[in-house]
This record gives structure tokens, C-alpha cells and sequence, in this order.
């Protein structure tokens, strides 16, 4: 307990410090004013939990300090120290708070029974702040998780009618955007290092940082805005911000959000912003189109907001981009399910290993990320009913929603590692006719780019020994195989386009159109010309 003296007197001062054993106590003086000013500056810089003032003093005496402090925010407990012949004088403090007055000259055995008192009565008080501070952050929570449930709701279902909402809403007391409005959505990723190092693992301590970072920085310009967690996804929040606000100022905002979580929270951190809506009806709409712009954004530390609508040509561009990496994984993978070569193998995990990089992986969006890896996943679990490796599997789409890359990459090295070592010596096994069957499925679906040095590479055979195990088991030589393929793409789109005979040679794999033109009328009997023309008629 601190306790503050304020006499012009040095003998009150003096007595008071030496009659009582304060330390013995647990108490302490943690001050010594002289008149009603120096009160008032030691009280704001110690915040005393007892004030030991006398009535009568210089320049601002008792009266208008303890006035002072009635009027101020601090809640120290004040005794009056008084005179026989003042006491009249005195009476008018007990207008001001004082909760009780000692006589001078005092009495050392009554100073210590009131401050006795004094001190569990505020221990009572404490005690009784803290709990009703416990109630109410209790209360606040269980609001605050209601209107978190019923705007998830609202996110995953189909349109509701706007006065059914407003009802809903206004008995919840959820404060729903009254103006034209953008959803601004944070997402965050990559939480497992922080979560264990930081906050021992415990999600609600880390959501509720979270939260709370975000809301102090909303309120810089909004002291309306409530911040949501969306509990139908893993690690997002929402709010909503009206629609009048300038873009520059709104990017600069968005961006020191960002920098404040990134800071306290170091993990990465994506935030996508809807397009204007104008009724409370569109709040699914406006969200969906917040995650859509997250969704678009590459992996890289530069690359952290996006507004829905903008910047679509670089999105294409990097999707396309995108599209060809996977496609040969893809491949690559197929290859090492169907021929379990432990070659194969280490062929995809290092094809992985380099989409993996960080140079490579930041400049992919997260959702090219999800969709690469969800279609790898989905050929392994078609692939097999190992009880291992079906739990790997659920691991590796419980990290994706992260974006946790190195956990998932590691999950698929021992994928394919299991993979093998359960197929061992499968590929020696294997008959003639089981890999020739898995090599034409691949020389279909890549009909325009494979070649004999391709099949030789992917496949880990010698091409002269692929020749001859190729024309024993189908009775056919495979670049004759491969010339009946592309005819047949070349006819359908001879047939279903209007493309110069010169582009469709090049798309079913011929760099010289006379060459194309000479196989075609060997095969077809006719020009690729006199064809198009025939069925035309």
C-alpha cells in the first residue's frame, strides 16, 4: 500500500514517518508535499493508495486539493489530519471524499487500526474491480462470439432477406455497415513456428492478439469499426470500412495494418478488399470477391494487398505461368506411381524441391499453390488405400490451408519414399505390356512435344530396347503409333477450326508443313486442304 503525507509541518512529517514500522507492513511512504500543489504533481506521478493531508496550508490548502482530487480520475482513499480548533473548519471535507480524520497531535495506535482498515477495504475493492473486470470481459467475449458465429453464418449461406438480417442483427447488436461499404479480409499464414515459440501452441492466445492488433490499428480511423473472425475458415479476419474513404489513404491504412501484424506477429500476412457494395444483402458477395483478390496474390513479401477487379492481365500471366510447372509435376508423379522406379522418384522430389523455392515460389498465388498441390494429393490418394499414407495425406491438406510449403514438402518426400519402398522391385516385375501401356497413356496426352530421347528420360529405358519391347507388344512401331495420334488431332481440327493448315501442323507436333502435308495425304489419302474442303462440303 503507498501512502502519501502532505503537512507545511516537518514534525508531522517526521512523526508520521517514524511511529510506524511501514516495511514491516507491507506498506511504504512514497512521498512528502508540503502544500495542496506539490500534492497534486506526487500524486500523478506516484499514484498513492492512501493521502495523509493536512487541512491548513499554504498557497492551496487541504480543501482545494482534496477537491481536486475528487474531480480527477484517481481513486486514493484521503484522511484528514486536523486541529482541536479546526475541526470545524475541517468539516467541509468530508463533502470531499475523505473517509475519515485523525486529530493532532496523533495518536500512533489509531494511525495504524485506520490504515489496517484502509488496506483491506481496498483489497476488498480490488478484489471485487478485478472480478466485475472478469465478468464483463467474459460477457464481451460471449457477445463478441456470437456475432463471430452469426457472420460466418451469414458467409456460407445463400442470400438472406435484408430486413430478416437487421432484426437478427440488432438483437445480437452486431453493427452492421448503415452506408456504402468495402469487406477488407486478413488472412495469415504460416503460423506454426510463432504459435509454439510465441504463444506455447495456444490458438485462442494468438487469435486473441491478433484481433486486437488489428482493431487498435482499425480504430486509428474508424473508432466504430468491430473487427470478425470468420470461424469457418482457419486464421481470417474481416471488417467492414466505408466506402467514402480515399484510395490513397485507404492503401496507406491497409498497409500500416499489415506492418503492425507482420511485426508483433512474424508470419505472413494477406489482405484482400471487395469492390463497393450499398446494401447489407451483398455482405457474402463482398467477401467472397475479398478472398478472390487474396487468393490472386503471389507468395512474395511484397506482394500483400489486393483490391478485387484490379491488376486481372498479370494474374493471367502468372497463372499461365503457373499452369505449365504443375503440369510437369504432375507428369512427373504419374510416372512414379505407375513404375514405382525409385529413380523416377527422385526425379519428382527434386522437380519439387525447385517449384519449392522460394525465388520460385513467390511468384505463384497461393490459390495456383492449392490447386497444384490438391491435384499431386488427389492422384496420390486415387492411387492407393495404405493407411499411412492416406494419413499422410489428410497432414499435408491440413498444412496447405496454412500454406505451410516446407511441411508439405516434406510430407511428399515421405510420400513418395513410402510409395516405393511398398512397390519395391515393381518396375523388374512389371510385364512388357503393363509399361508400354503406361508410355502410350503419356505419348497421348503429350502427343506434340514427346520424342523416343523424351521416353528414354522419363521412363529411365534405352530407346533401342523401347523400340524393339514397343513393337513386339503392339505389333507396331511407336513413331508409327505417335504419326496415327497426331493425324487424328490434325483431322478434328482441320474439321473443328479455322486454323491455317501450317498452325495446325505445329500444334500436333510438326515444325515443317510440307513434311506435315506429305504424312497426311500418306495416312488420310488426301491434302489436309482437300480435306478441310471436303467436309466443309
Amino acid at each position: 500500500m503507498k501512502v502519501l503525507i502532505v503537512d507545511d509541518e516537518m514534525t508531522i512529517h517526521n512523526q508520521l514517518k517514524q511511529c510506524i514500522h511501514w516495511e514491516q507492513y507491507g506498506w511504504s511512504i512514497v512521498g512528502h508535499a508540503y502544500n495542496g500543489e506539490e500534492a497534486c504533481q506526487m500524486v500523478e506521478q506516484y499514484q498513492p493508495d492512501v493521502i495523509l493531508t493536512d487541512i491548513r496550508m499554504p498557497h492551496m490548502d487541504g480543501l482545494e486539493f482534496l477537491a481536486w482530487l475528487k474531480n480527477s480520475s484517481y481513486t486514493a482513499k484521503a484522511i484528514a489530519l486536523s486541529g482541536y480548533n479546526d475541526f470545524d473548519y475541517s468539516r467541509p471535507a468530508f463533502l470531499l471524499n475523505v473517509v475519515d480524520y485523525l486529530l493532532k497531535p496523533l495518536n500512533e495506535a489509531e494511525l495504524l487500526i485506520l490504515l489496517s482498515k484502509l488496506e483491506e477495504q481496498i483489497k476488498q475493492e480490488s478484489k471485487q474491480q478485478h472480478e466485475s473486470r472478469n465478468q464483463n470481459a467474459r460477457l464481451y467475449q460471449g457477445i463478441q462470439l456470437m456475432q463471430d458465429e452469426w457472420l460466418s453464418h451469414l458467409l456460407s449461406t445463400a442470400q438472406r432477406e435484408e430486413n430478416e438480417l437487421i432484426v437478427e442483427a440488432d438483437q445480437l447488436k452486431f453493427p452492421l455497415p448503415e452506408y456504402p461499404y468495402y469487406i477488407v479480409t486478413i488472412k495469415l499464414f504460416d503460423l506454426t513456428s510463432n504459435m509454439n515459440s510465441r504463444y506455447k501452441g495456444d490458438l485462442s492466445i494468438f487469435y486473441f492478439a491478433a484481433r486486437n492488433i488489428i482493431k487498435e490499428n482499425v480504430t486509428t480511423y474508424y473508432a466504430e469499426t468491430e473487427v470478425f473472425r470468420n470461424l469457418n475458415e482457419l486464421n481470417e479476419f474481416l471488417f467492414f470500412v466505408r466506402a467514402d474513404i480515399s484510395e490513397h489513404l485507404f492503401t496507406h491504412w491497409l498497409k500500416r495494418i499489415h506492418t503492425a501484424l507482420t511485426a508483433y506477429l512474424h508470419i505472413t500476412i494477406k489482405i484482400g478488399v471487395s469492390a463497393k457494395k450499398q446494401r447489407i444483402t451483398a455482405i457474402k458477395k463482398a467477401y467472397t470477391e475479398s478472398i478472390h483478390a487474396i487468393d490472386h496474390l503471389t507468395l512474395s513479401h511484397t506482394d500483400t494487398i489486393a483490391f478485387f477487379g484490379k491488376d486481372e492481365a498479370e494474374v493471367q500471366h502468372h497463372k499461365s505461368v503457373g499452369e505449365e510447372i504443375w503440369k510437369e509435376l504432375n507428369t512427373l508423379l504419374k510416372i512414379t506411381i505407375e513404375t514405382a522406379s525409385e529413380r523416377s522418384g527422385q526425379q519428382f522430389i527434386e522437380q519439387l524441391n525447385h517449384v519449392f523455392e522460394k525465388e520460385a515460389i513467390d511468384k505463384m498465388s497461393s490459390r495456383e499453390i492449392k490447386i497444384g498441390i490438391v491435384q499431386l494429393l488427389n492422384r496420390v490418394e486415387a492411387s492407393t488405400d495404405h493407411a499411412q499414407m492416406m494419413l499422410l495425406l489428410v497432414e499435408a491438406k491440413f498444412h496447405l490451408v496454412e500454406l505451410n510449403i516446407e511441411k508439405v514438402k516434406y510430407i511428399f518426400q515421405q510420400i513418395i519414399e513410402l510409395h516405393v519402398q511398398q512397390v519395391s522391385g515393381n518396375l523388374r516385375t512389371k510385364s512388357g505390356s503393363q509399361l508400354i501401356k503406361t508410355i502410350k497413356v503419356y505419348s497421348q496426352e503429350n502427343y506434340n512435344t514427346v520424342t523416343l530421347e523424351n521416353i528414354s528420360q522419363q521412363f529411365f529405358i534405352n530407346k533401342n530396347y523401347f523400340c524393339t519391347l514397343f513393337k513386339n507388344e503392339t505389333g507396331e512401331g511407336f513413331l508409327e503409333f505417335l504419326t496415327k495420334i497426331r493425324i487424328e488431332k490434325a483431322k478434328t481440327l482441320l474439321i473443328s477450326t479455322d486454323l491455317k493448315t501450317y498452325e495446325i501442323a505445329e500444334k500436333v507436333g510438326y515444325s515443317d508443313a510440307r513434311y506435315f502435308s506429305q504424312v497426311f495425304k500418306k495416312i488420310v489419302g488426301t491434302q489436309p486442304s482437300l480435306f478441310k474442303q471436303h467436309h466443309k462440303n
